[in-house]
């Protein structure tokens, strides 16, 4: 019976290492997918657009009738 205890304690702490493991690769994965996400949107002139917004905000209020 010992034994029988001895092995499954075994196996529930081999499974919980695996599923750490797996935790730990997944959030691993989707930190990466993230971190090159925000990286594409950064560098894809986007920053530019706002930067060039308040030029085309300020045209459209000169033409705007008064």
């Amino acid at each position: 019976m010992q034994a029988a205890t001895s092995r499954i304690e075994t196996r529930v702490w081999r499974e919980l290492g695996q599923l750490a493991v797996e935790g730990l690769a997944v959030g691993l994965v989707f930190s990466l997918l993230l971190i090159a996400a925000v990286y594409m949107v950064a560098h894809n002139g986007s920053a530019a657009d706002f930067a060039q917004a308040p030029a085309a905000a300020e045209a459209t209020l000169a033409l705007a009738p008064q």
